[in-house]
């Protein structure tokens, strides 16, 4: 179930995600090697901790490359990847930068292809398999949000349930008070009884007592 809630809610969020949000622009741009074109991309509700990791464990499992931070260049390097719709069989270097934006992320990539980077005009078919990369990514990531999202709510769902579990013992302890207040009453209501019939007695034996002592005293007025 939880698995079906998962693919539902990835499949609506990253569609408004896709339309509304990530669209892959080219921008001149300054990075370690001098201004180049990169492939910019502003990807709603993360942060750079979260786009960081998402970015190098992306490269990982899609190229089996190795991402980087390099603190010199303030870059995250991928050397010597092998990405065969951009390399054509030689390998190649990403260089990204990861930017908060209040409460977006603004994914800045070089491809680095030896000799030029890729660019739109003069590469426009390595291009497009550069735009499909960065979404490709940007989709990644935004199914890493929403999991992080699911995991929380169900911690949050947890600590309700945990909550309804201590109301649910409260109100049986006050039901337990409850049924030892109704039995209390009842041996209450009894004793009651038994003390109205005492009291009837003790009546009926002051109302004895008061004639034995007025036989006594009529025993003393007739000496």
């Amino acid at each position: 179930m939880k698995k079906l809630v998962l693919t539902i809610a990835s499949f609506l969020i990253m569609s408004s995600f896709v339309q509304t949000f990530a669209q892959v622009r080219e921008e001149s741009k300054e990075m370690s090697m001098g201004t180049r074109n990169a492939l910019v991309i502003e990807i709603p509700g993360v942060d750079d901790k979260l786009a960081a990791e998402v970015w190098k464990s992306y490269t990982k499992d899609f190229y089996n490359s190795k991402t980087k931070w390099d603190r010199k260049k303030n870059e995250w390097v991928t050397a010597d990847a092998d990405i065969v719709a951009l390399g054509m069989g030689n390998d190649l270097s990403l260089y990204a930068t990861i930017d908060e934006k209040k409460d977006n992320v603004v994914f800045s990539l070089w491809i680095d292809l030896g000799n030029s980077f890729v660019n739109s005009q003069d590469m426009p078919e390595r291009y497009e398999e550069a735009e499909k990369l960065v979404m490709r990514y940007a989709l990644e990531l935004a199914q890493a949000k929403i999991k992080l999202d699911i995991r929380e709510e169900e911690k949050n769902l947890e600590k309700m349930e945990d909550e309804l579990k201590k109301l649910v013992g409260t109100q049986e302890r006050y039901e337990r008070e409850i049924e030892k207040a109704k039995e209390a009453i009842k041996k209450a209501e009894e004793n009651i009884v038994e003390n109205k019939k005492e009291q009837i007695d003790q009546a009926e034996r002051i109302k004895e007592q008061k004639k034995v002592i007025e036989q006594i005293r009529k025993k003393l007025n007739d000496l």
